[in-house]
């Protein structure tokens, strides 16, 4: 590429009188000549210099492309320049696991294979992209599908995270899994090891809806922290990596819904700990779930409260648990609703 041999006292003046002459490259990068530090090469887009800086020396220098800032530069590799100009695309994606999960609008999705080749092009740890179609069903998974795959590796949506420096299976076209409420997971670990500390001894746990069990991971690999463990969920599939990802000599994983786990008599009182994350579903199900935990125990459990009854939502915890009620906006949810936490003692 061209540059001009400018001393480093008039870089400024010459970059002015290219710009002005449209013959400045996009994102021009000034360089030190390397064989005598006072001068400075800039970078021209013509055949020769405009005229106003021609009395400079000219240099042909071998310049390496900038790497790609994002997967949008890589698109400029696999598509004309003018549909690369003339096109919004997406800008934000997920990373779960090795795949890459991305939102498309309707525009966008002729150019999905595209976008997708590029995204592999810009992460090299990525194993496949998918489009997002959104929540479906029952068990609120993800509809998927493939945009790209790198060349021998498998479609398979199955993938494996890594939270906290845990290790978990997931696959979001089965189950459900967030990864927005690690840290919430972490004041559980925090939330659990005060709570044995406080009784002096492990902890039986209840989790009802455990999905593939980010909340129990951390509990389980703490040492002397878990004396007994039910984890359970309404999905099987969630189950079959609740069985994968949970591995404790006390652990008794179910498919089960949690609202009919108080008839069964053993269960009854016999929880310190109590997990109730059903966001949408959580204050409804808390009365189901109460018979489970022992006098004094500990409910911890996250609710999507719109705005408006929020204050409905606390007098409605007030009335089952009394005024030690701790009600906390986490994140916003949506324009007019937040992910609330909730963490009290259940009445002796």
């Amino acid at each position: 590429m061209l540059h001009l041999r400018v001393p480093s006292q008039e870089t400024q003046h010459v970059l002015l009188l290219l710009k002005a002459e449209s013959a400045l490259p996009e994102r021009a990068r000034v360089r030190v000549d390397s064989s005598d530090a006072n001068y400075r090469l800039i970078p021209f887009t013509q055949d020769s210099p405009p005229k106003k800086v021609a009395h400079y020396p000219v240099l042909d220098i071998a310049i390496e492309p900038p790497a790609a800032r994002n997967y949008r530069d890589h698109l400029r590799e696999l598509l004309p320049a003018n549909i690369v100009e003339a096109t919004e695309w997406p800008t934000r994606h997920e990373f779960v696991g090795d795949l890459i999960l991305m939102k498309l609008e309707e525009h966008q999705r002729p150019f999905g294979n595209t976008i997708g080749k590029a995204l592999l092009l810009q992460n090299a740890r990525t194993r496949a992209v998918f489009e997002d179609r959104g929540v479906i069903g029952t068990f609120r998974v993800r509809d998927l599908k493939l945009l790209a795959v790198r060349d021998d590796e498998s479609d398979s949506t199955r993938t494996k995270i890594i939270e906290g420096g845990h290790h978990l299976w997931t696959d979001p076209a089965t189950v459900y899994y967030s990864s927005r409420l690690s840290h919430e997971r972490e004041g559980t670990l925090a939330c659990a090891k005060n709570l044995s500390q406080e009784l002096g001894r492990p902890l039986s746990i209840c989790d009802p809806y455990a999905g593939v069990g980010p909340s129990l991971r951390p509990l389980i690999v703490e040492p002397n922290l878990v004396a007994e463990l039910f984890a359970g969920d309404l999905n099987p599939a969630a189950v079959e990596f609740l069985r994968e990802n949970i591995i404790h000599p006390a652990a008794t994983i179910e498919c089960a819904d949690a609202r009919e786990l108080k008839h069964r008599p053993e269960m009854l009182e016999n929880y310190d700990l109590l997990l109730v994350n059903i966001p949408h579903d959580s204050l409804q199900h808390l009365s189901h779930l109460l018979p489970l935990l022992r006098p004094n125990g500990v409910v911890r459990g996250w609710a999507i409260i719109e705005d408006e009854d929020f204050d409905n939502s606390m007098q409605h915890l007030h009335s089952m648990f009394g005024e030690g009620v701790n009600l906390e906006i986490r994140r916003s949810y949506s324009a007019t609703a937040n992910l609330c936490r909730f963490e009290t003692r259940k009445k002796p």
